[in-house]
């Protein structure tokens, strides 16, 4: 079995469409659209967190801001064939960072019940009470 490519974290990488598409699509298992994820990402993001072995992204994740002391934390997604690794984990302890170093006051997390045990655990997040409705 030959040496796996290091694994490279970085805040505000270059990304393309395409490899956040993919990455999307097999780590939520649907089908793969092509979204202008850069453009959303330039145009909302305070930033986001990228994992790579070598030029293959296999973890992301996006700071969402409302320009102010807000922020949210969506689309944490690591490749299947790297999920239980640690990389997501690591997305979201280096997005914490981030916000800390900028004017973020508040990171908010929505989640499905079954993601729980990962966003709770080691204090990333600690509960409350919140509502969402389908629009």
């Amino acid at each position: 079995m030959g040496t796996m490519e290091p694994l490279n974290y970085a805040w505000r990488d270059d990304v393309s469409d395409q490899e956040v598409a993919s990455l999307h699509a097999a780590a939520f298992a649907h089908a793969e659209e092509m979204e202008p994820w850069v453009e959303r990402l330039q145009r909302h993001s305070l930033g986001w967190v990228t994992a790579r072995r070598g030029s293959d992204l296999v973890g992301f994740c996006n700071v969402v801001t409302d320009g102010g002391r807000h922020a949210f934390l969506l689309d944490t997604s690591v490749h299947p064939d790297h999920q239980g690794s640690g990389i997501g984990r690591e997305l979201v302890r280096r997005a914490i960072e981030e916000c800390r170093a900028g004017p973020v006051e508040w990171l908010h997390v929505d989640f499905e019940v079954a993601a729980g045990p990962f966003y709770l655990a080691d204090e990333l997040f600690r509960p409350t009470a919140a509502g969402i409705v389908d629009v």
